[in-house]
């Protein structure tokens, strides 16, 4: 598959249980690009930190500002823990 294949898996297995995210490294350690390297994608980092942030009561969403996993419920909103950033209401 292409790389973009693996990002969509990705992003459909971190909607979906743990096993499917653990399929999902694996396809992506076994996919290569163009040139033959291979390729991990940054989605697999961040289905990993998603689902570490979900252990710890965060909603797994990360800072729009500083890219951290630590957003929690702030009204109809969600506001980061480690910077103070909102998702966009005030």
């Amino acid at each position: 598959g292409s790389v973009s294949d693996l990002i969509g898996k990705l992003s459909d297995a971190q909607s979906a249980s743990s096993e499917a995210v653990k399929t999902a490294i694996v396809e992506a350690r076994s996919t290569k690009d163009a040139a033959g390297e291979k390729v991990v994608a940054k989605k697999i980092d961040a289905g990993a930190e998603r689902q570490k942030a979900l252990m710890k009561g965060y909603t797994g969403n990360s800072c729009g500002e500083c890219g951290n996993f630590t957003m929690v419920r702030n009204g109809t909103c969600e506001k980061c823990d480690t910077c103070g950033s909102t998702s966009g209401c005030s």
